[in-house]
């Protein structure tokens, strides 16, 4: 600099390089969500713990709206495919964002149905919503196709993602996959094995293996990942990629299985709505639970709900 130019004393000039790193650590941090998370739709934000909501009824002249679990994805999007309106007009299942967005949704009015994969808190059933059960999915053991193991017991889940197992019977590293803490398979998993639920605890308290936050990312990292291993929750996995189903002490994962409840791990699908549905909601309603509809969810992996009355 010249000695007519202004000088930064070495206090400043720390102060703007702080200044500076501080928001290139903010942006990074941006991005990484970003990455992680996926493209979100315009209508999902931070969830809201204030004053209840008000209830805004979805426009009426905008196509027949359903967003929320993906755990419902796969089974709704095969209804919707199959579902005749009278109208003629296709019904739009927004990608997955979970059963609490999905209900946010449906109270902001964006859509007309929530899609759930776990049973209403009562301070959304004071708000007046419905819930109307649809479809049982199994919650699968899921891992890579390169995996040489074809079964595995309660016991040995629960060491596996305490971290006491780390490999297969081949001697081939064993990778955990986990979802989010509340994720319904993982609640779903805890319900029916004894000591799940703290080892999943611990897993997340310990920073102990990689958390991923939707049922697609879930899909994609078991896809990628040589001996990998998570919770599936979307019922029957997709022959199109390398991941596979394990059986549960002895017992796969299939309609017949869950129908009888021999295999243990499964969840509910249900379908919201901010009251009794009427209108075209209660026509799509009526077709999910129609033969016509039921069959649909069979042929998807799910078990249809109710469950039908024995002969």
């Amino acid at each position: 600099m010249g000695r007519g130019s202004p000088q930064l004393g070495s206090g400043t000039t720390w102060l703007v390089v702080a200044v500076a790193a501080a928001a290139l650590v903010v942006a990074g941090a941006l991005v990484v969500v970003g990455r992680d998370l996926g493209p979100q739709p315009p209508f999902i934000g931070q969830p809201r713990e204030a004053a209840p909501p008000t209830p805004r009824v979805h426009d009426p002249n905008a196509p027949l709206g359903l967003a929320g679990s993906g755990s419902s994805i796969p089974i709704t999007r095969a209804l919707v495919a199959a579902y005749n309106s009278k109208g003629g007009e296709r019904p739009v299942l927004h990608p997955s964002i979970g059963s609490g967005g999905g209900i946010r949704a449906l109270l902001d009015g964006v859509v007309d149905i929530a899609l759930v994969s776990r049973p209403l808190k009562e301070r959304e059933r004071a708000l007046g919503l419905t819930a109307v059960p649809c479809a049982r999915v199994p919650v699968v053991v899921a891992v890579h196709a390169d995996v040489p193991d074809v079964d595995i017991t309660a016991p040995q889940l629960v060491a596996v993602f305490a971290g006491h197992r780390g490999t297969w019977s081949d001697g081939s590293r064993i990778t955990v996959l986990q979802r989010e803490r509340g994720d319904s398979s993982h609640r779903a998993v805890a319900a029916a094995i004894v000591g799940f639920a703290e080892t999943n605890d611990d897993a997340y308290r310990d920073g102990r293996w990689r958390v991923l936050y939707h049922d697609d990312a879930m899909t994609d990292a078991l896809d990628s990942t040589p001996g990998a291993i998570g919770l599936f929750g979307q019922g029957r996995v997709p022959d199109t990629r390398s991941i596979r189903a394990l059986s549960v002490d002895g017992v796969l994962p299939t309609v017949a299985s869950v129908r009888d409840h021999r295999y243990p791990f499964s969840k509910d699908l249900a379908l919201v709505t901010l009251s009794q549905p009427t209108g075209r909601v209660a026509a799509f309603v009526d077709f999910v639970r129609s033969p016509a509809g039921r069959l649909v969810i069979e042929q998807a992996g799910g078990v249809p709900l109710p469950l039908a009355e024995a002969p």
